[in-house]
Order: C-alpha cells, then sequence, then structure tokens
C-alpha cells in the first residue's frame, strides 16, 4: 500500500491529482499541504513512503522542501510534478527522479504508481539514493533547521541558533527564541552544518561562533567560550587550535 502526501500551493491541481490517485488500487492519500512549511510539518507527523509535490511553489519551492523532507523522512520517495515542458524536464531530469507533467494525464499517472508499486527492498532504497542524487545534483541548499517543539516542527534559520548540546542520548538546540529538539545525532547536525558558523567545540556542543561574546581561557591551555545569555561552553583540547584559527586568535 502507497501512503502518498500531496503538496500544491494550487487547490486546484491538488484536487486533480487527488482525483487521478483514488482511482488506483492500493493507494492511501493520508494528506494534502498547500506549501513547503506545511508539508514539512505534516510528512513528520504522517510518515507518508511517497510525496507527490510541486516544483514551483511561493516561499519554499519544492526542491528546497524536499532537501529538509531528506532529513526528516530519508525512507520517503518523492515524486515532483512542474508544468515545464517536456524538454525543460528532460534537462532538469537527472534520471532518478520520476516527474509528472502538468496539466496530469490518467495514463502518466498511472504508469508511476505502477512503477513506485514495483518498488521492494533494496529497489525502493536504489530509489531513495538516485533522489538523492538528483537533490545534491540541483545543489539545494536551505538555510534553515528543522526543529521540534510540542509535537510541532519549526523551522529556524542557522543565525538564529547559539548553541547546541547533547545529554543523555538527546539532542537540545538553543536559539534566539528558546529551546528546540532535533531528531538526529549531534555527529549528523555537525554533518550537516559544515561550512557554516556553526562548530564543533566539544564532544558535547556545537556553537555558532558568530554568537560568541568572550573567549575565556583555561588552564592546561583550553578555553571556554561565553555566548549570548552568558552561558559558558567548554572548547575541548583537541579543538582549541581549529577554534583559535577561526576566531583568529594567536
Amino acid at each position: 500500500m502507497l501512503s502518498i502526501l500531496i503538496v500544491d500551493d494550487e487547490n486546484p491541481a491538488r484536487d486533480e491529482l487527488t482525483y487521478l490517485l483514488s482511482l488506483e488500487n492500493q493507494v492511501e492519500i493520508v494528506g494534502e499541504a498547500d506549501s513547503g512549511a506545511a508539508a514539512i510539518g505534516l510528512a513528520a507527523q504522517l510518515k507518508p513512503n511517497v510525496i507527490f509535490m510541486d516544483v514551483q511553489m511561493r516561499g519554499m519551492n519544492g526542491l528546497e522542501t524536499a532537501a529538509v523532507l531528506r532529513t526528516i523522512i530519508p525512507d520517503t520517495l518523492l515524486v515532483f510534478a512542474t508544468a515545464y515542458d517536456e524538454y525543460a524536464v528532460q534537462a532538469f531530469e537527472v534520471g532518478a527522479v520520476d516527474y509528472l507533467l502538468k496539466p496530469f494525464e490518467s495514463g502518466r499517472v498511472h504508469m508511476t504508481v505502477e512503477r513506485l508499486k514495483s518498488y521492494h527492498g533494496d529497489e525502493w532504497g536504489a530509489a531513495i539514493q538516485r533522489v538523492d542524487a538528483a537533490l545534491h545534483k540541483a545543489k539545494v541548499v536551505v538555510q534553515k533547521l528543522p526543529l521540534e517543539k510540542n509535537g510541532k516542527i519549526i523551522m529556524v534559520h542557522y543565525n538564529d541558533l547559539i548553541y547546541v548540546y547533547t545529554q543523555k542520548g538527546m539532542v537540545t538546540v538553543v536559539t534566539i527564541y528558546g529551546e528546540y529538539g532535533y531528531v538526529g545525532t549531534l555527529t549528523e547536525l555537525e554533518d550537516r552544518l559544515i561550512q557554516t558558523a556553526l562548530v564543533r567545540v566539544h564532544k558535547s556542543y556545537i556553537v555558532n561562533l558568530d554568537k560568541v561574546k568572550e573567549v575565556v581561557p583555561w588552564f592546561k591551555g583550553t578555553y571556554w567560550l561565553k555566548v549570548e545569555g552568558d552561558i559558558e561552553i567548554p572548547v575541548s583540547k583537541s579543538k582549541v587550535k581549529e577554534i583559535k584559527g577561526i576566531l583568529g586568535l594567536k
């Protein structure tokens, strides 16, 4: 059974695709979203195994939304819908992600559904890898982090993060708006934040170096970083040289 989330900022397009998918066997439409932000929240809650998503949407477009969704529901397959003509699609396609052209055709929708239903085990995993390769080739970079609070997914810009810490296996992100949870490990988050001002300074901490107010020398050549809120965060001895270099300290 395919559980499907439909994402499009145009209501007629959602209605049309919903109708065509309802004609298919072993298909359950679990929800609809009219924006990228709404899609992220619904996807985290419903965990569909397939998302049909418009490429061109107001606000976060389909590719930007997809890049965030990969971090939340990595086993979900994405199918993009677009109004581009066939030549534009061929130029955009990387042989990985399935596409539906608007206006939708019942035969093409049926073909896509049958292809999705044919994926099992390793085939599904291979399709997921092709989606990731397509997004990487498109060079999609989203400067916001999906964080959790009270059952909601909140998108917070990297610039608004102060520091991150892990305790008893739980990752907490401290922002200018308050504290939020992050689904994942500190190492996974570190990998995501490469080439940003958010740097791993300790086995238990990532710090936004743009939020550092004071560098406090400590014994045996170590340091503490005082960030907004006058919170002091330790720098591991193994990280001292790297952090001093980034901050321009001698």
